[in-house]
């Protein structure tokens, strides 16, 4: 069982063009740290055959999944940094998780930068309470920020991050635009969410006029919830829903359509599947699929970025063969495709994805299922 196809996009610096590198996202890794649904004898790297509609990953997944990073980069270019676009328990036992996650990548990776963003599981209590979540969760993982990215991150959820080669991280706090959010319906997060707008324009003004490529992530992306709208067994149309509040999604889109000139990637992930969406009139949003075995049932998965500094070149996607590596006790990771050599692009402009997407459907002949979003984001299953 692999999970299903779709596509990606990396990262530009500013070093020589000749040289490739590299870094590691993981994403939704919901580990099961108390074992409330993985981790037995024949669930040991994960389960997702069970009346929950899948389950996180068990803690051993995660130390296999590094395990195996480090043996490729061990072979293969050497990664820049890792970066984790959130949501870590599959429980209540948040920061325990994140320590957990968090021990597990130094120890595999102690002298490789590692950054984080808040996903919508990484939250104790309600909108009132963020401050203290926010605080805690940048004492966790902002060693490797600066003295203002780590004092932003502590009192907003939000950070800019200058990096070793020119380009800068641009990290969001897509909670304030959660639509799955009481306190986001109730209104009480709007004045920080058009604040992080306002944020995230001057950070690319200020990148565009110092001609510094910007990379973007969040956890959560704008759009709509498509990932069960093919399921059978789901009622239609369920889970077609927005992720985040429209008016949220025009003010971002407009800024990132107006910054496509510094802005060389925007990765997301929350939903827990490989895809990717056109946003606004010039904007595509990237979502990576989940360490999670859980909505939808999927292997875990990972993947790994190629940059050169100056272009997006490619990525690889990796996926832990689950029914085989609980059957035969012994983690089974492979490569799933690396997006050059499936699909036969030299770039991952929206041009190519455009491009990509009349293909899927031509070679479906119709049986592909496009499901259009509110403008101005349409999302493609």
């Amino acid at each position: 069982m692999k999970p299903s196809i779709a596509l990606s996009l990396a990262l530009t610096s500013s070093f020589s063009s000749a040289e490739v590198s590299s870094f590691w996202q993981i994403t939704d890794l919901h580990m099961d740290l108390t074992g409330q649904c993985s981790g037995g004898e024949d669930t040991m790297f994960g389960n997702f055959d069970n009346d929950n509609y899948g389950c996180g990953c068990s803690p051993l997944a995660v130390k296999s999944s590094m395990d195996f990073m480090t043996s490729l980069d061990a072979k293969e270019e050497k990664p820049d940094f890792i970066f984790f676009t959130g949501d870590s328990p599959w429980g209540d036992d948040l920061f325990d998780t994140h320590k957990a996650i968090k021990d597990m990548i130094v120890d595999k990776y102690p002298d490789t930068p590692h950054f984080f963003c808040l996903g919508n599981h990484d939250f104790e209590g309600s909108a009132d309470t963020w401050e203290e979540t926010y605080k805690k969760t940048a004492d966790l993982w902002g060693d490797y920020l600066d003295d203002n990215a780590k004092k932003t991150f502590a009192s907003k959820g939000y950070y800019s991050q200058k990096m070793p080669g020119g380009y800068k991280l641009l990290v969001l706090m897509t909670e304030h635009y959660n639509y799955g959010n009481d306190d986001v319906l109730q209104g009480k997060t709007y004045v920080e969410g058009y604040a992080q707008i306002d944020w995230l324009k001057e950070e690319l003004s200020i990148a565009r006029n110092e001609s510094t490529p910007v990379y973007l992530f969040g956890h959560i992306p704008p759009g709509f919830e498509n990932t069960y709208t093919n399921d059978p067994s789901q009622p239609a149309p369920g889970f077609l829903r927005p992720y985040w509040g429209d008016i949220f999604v025009r003010a971002f889109t407009d800024v990132t359509d107006e910054f496509q000139d510094v802005i060389k990637t925007i990765i997301f992930g929350h939903e827990h599947v490989d895809t990717f969406r056109l946003a606004g009139e010039k904007t595509v949003l990237f979502e990576s699929p989940s360490m999670s075995t859980g909505y939808p049932r999927s292997n875990p998965s990972i993947r790994k970025w190629m940059h050169n500094y100056t272009d997006v070149t490619d990525y690889k996607q990796y996926y832990l063969d689950l029914p085989e590596s609980n059957k035969k006790k012994e983690a089974l990771w492979a490569l799933e495709y690396q997006f050059s050599e499936a699909y036969g692009y030299g770039d991952l402009s929206r041009e190519s994805l455009i491009d990509l997407l009349e293909r899927f459907k031509a070679e479906h002949k119709g049986e592909f299922v496009a499901q259009g979003c509110t403008y101005p984001v349409f999302c493609f299953t």
